[in-house]
């Protein structure tokens, strides 16, 4: 019986995904190369902020009327290579 019903949802899932490409254009979100990794607020509307872009980080620097590249940082180890005590 739970075979059935799953065979149902998802045939109910394909044709409402059929009907939002069909009539509201709708398409899947292309994968972002560019991420806000993290940000810091230093007042008077400046910031620092971890850039990452295709595999390589950027410290940028901003203000309310500019932003500069400051560094490039090295690239962050994945998570598979930080020590098991890091993780927990």
């Amino acid at each position: 019986m739970q075979s059935n019903t799953r065979f149902a949802m998802t045939s109910i899932a394909e044709r409402c995904l059929g009907v939002l490409k069909r009539y509201a254009g709708w398409r899947p979100r292309p994968t972002r190369q560019l991420r806000l990794c993290e940000t810091l607020a230093l007042g008077e509307r400046r910031f620092l902020a971890v850039v990452e872009f295709e595999q390589q980080r950027f410290l940028v620097g901003g203000t309310g009327t500019s932003v500069a590249l400051l560094s490039q940082l090295p690239a962050a180890p994945s998570a598979a290579a930080w020590p098991k005590e890091s993780r927990e």
